[in-house]
């Protein structure tokens, strides 16, 4: 009985201790694979405190009174170890004068969400730094319509520590005191997201990167993540029905009860009639509207934390401004068209997104580089230098940079990551030590995901100084 028992108890010390081998295991191997990846959503893994973070530094593009030592930076960029980073594409160029300083490799590479950098430089140029997305209520005498105008950041409410952003409680209060001085308190509500065209989702995503993007519509909240609260990324699989019902439970704290949540067209508004001088045609009128950051914030949160919703809503909003339906096939045309026309495109690019999400996207590092370029140089553009996560401080990169190889770049590197299984990208700018401004692209491919990192973090750091 007692060799029976002692036998019972040693298997299951055996056991826990192999359970606990495993999770180290996997803590210390897998996450830090995972860390980043869209298909695990932008959930971090392996997210370390990092402790005196350094304040964040952001060159004018003053040429430096002492040359740029070009030898030594060379140097320096052939010294960081490149074992097991798969193929190398890499341009350094210098910021002030566009002078090609470092050249490795050649061709065209998948940018992962470095991408978003070339899709928030055009947003800006055709959007317009300041140009806002509206969110409506129209009333027409019998029903409530919710129309969706577009705005990827939308939130329920400021409770998700998002500082700026439109939120349904706001409308919801505005159309509620609207809708109070008619006497009305109870309302059939109808939800309009027509704006954008379909399908909802790019047939170039695979669907396991259904945590990492919702399907694109015009009438969004939260992401489309109903437990977000809690840090779940899975998606409502119909976003705009979603934010109607989140919409309602507003109106209904707001003293406005709802009856029915329909789909259907906004009706038309009123409007004046010439022959009647200020008497309005019969129509609909708008009882609520908020609207959302400026393009310039909406840029600046999509690069720093890599958001692949708001990445490809303005992408679809880009089509609209054109003149062409949003949709993904419109988008990518549109952005492609527009990347030619700003002098970023390359033979042999592709695009098929605007979030980096799809394989079959294909850029040159020179694209890359002449984004970072211009958003240096042109006022207008500012926001995607702004927006670029800093090395070992925030976004994507604020647990970066932890070598003691790559510790000269933290809080002065700021640049886009780009990772999907095999691929692994940084695009932005660093500053010398002798305050040479310098933009870079450094793109991998086939390699590990951890070696490519320490390259692509030693590189970068090296363009710092040693």
């Amino acid at each position: 009985m007692t060799t029976r028992r002692s036998s019972a108890t040693a298997a299951v010390w055996i056991a826990a201790v192999a359970v606990i081998t495993l999770a180290l295991i996997l803590h210390v191997l897998v996450g830090p694979q995972l860390a980043d990846d869209p298909r695990v959503g932008a959930g971090r893994l392996d997210s370390r405190a990092v402790a005196d973070r350094p304040a964040p530094v952001l060159p004018t593009l003053v040429a430096p009174t002492t040359p740029l030592d070009t030898a030594a930076l060379v140097a320096r960029l052939e010294a960081v170890p490149r074992d097991g980073a798969g193929g190398i594409v890499a341009l350094v160029v210098d910021a002030s004068t566009g002078a090609e300083v470092y050249r490795s490799g050649a061709g065209v590479r998948t940018p992962a969400s470095s991408l978003k950098v070339l899709t928030g430089l055009v947003a800006l140029d055709v959007l317009g730094p300041s140009h806002r997305f509206a969110t409506r209520t129209v009333w027409d005498g019998g029903t409530l319509t919710l129309v969706g105008g577009g705005d990827p950041l939308l939130a329920t409410d400021a409770s998700d520590q998002a500082p700026g952003r439109a939120t349904l409680h706001d409308l919801a209060r505005v159309t509620a005191s609207a809708l109070a001085t008619h006497g009305i308190d109870k309302v059939a509500l109808r939800y309009d997201a027509s704006l954008f065209g379909g399908p909802a989702w790019n047939p170039a995503w695979p669907d396991i990167f259904a945590t990492s993007v919702a399907p694109i519509t015009a009438l969004t909240v939260d992401h489309a993540r109903p437990r977000l609260a809690e840090g779940s990324f899975v998606r409502d699989p119909d976003p705009a029905r979603f934010a109607a019902g989140r919409f309602a439970e507003q109106l209904t704290d707001a003293g406005i009860a709802v009856t029915r949540i329909e789909e259907g067209a906004a009706p038309a508004l009123g409007s004046p009639d010439a022959e009647r001088g200020e008497e309005a045609v019969p129509g609909a009128i708008e009882v609520g509207r908020v609207e959302s950051l400026p393009v310039s914030g909406i840029v600046e949160r999509t690069l720093a934390d890599s958001d692949n919703d708001a990445a490809e809503t303005l992408a679809w909003q880009v089509a609209l401004a054109r003149g062409v339906a949003a949709t993904p096939t419109g988008a990518a045309r549109v952005l492609q068209e527009e990347l030619i026309r700003l002098g970023l495109w390359g033979d042999g690019m592709a695009v098929a997104d605007g979030n980096g999400i799809a394989t079959a996207n294909q850029v040159t590092a020179d694209a890359l580089v002449g984004a970072v370029r211009r958003s240096l140089d042109e006022p207008a553009l500012r926001a995607v230098a702004l927006g670029l996560p800093v090395a070992g401080v925030t976004g994507t990169l604020h647990d970066r940079f932890e070598a003691p190889e790559a510790a000269s770049g933290r809080g002065i590197v700021r640049a886009k990551t780009g990772t999907i299984r095999g691929v692994n990208t940084l695009a932005g700018y660093a500053v010398t030590d002798d305050g040479h401004p310098l933009a870079f692209a450094l793109m991998t491919s086939g390699g590990g995901q951890a070696a490519a990192r320490a390259w692509l973090d030693g590189a970068s750091a090296a363009l710092v100084g040693g």
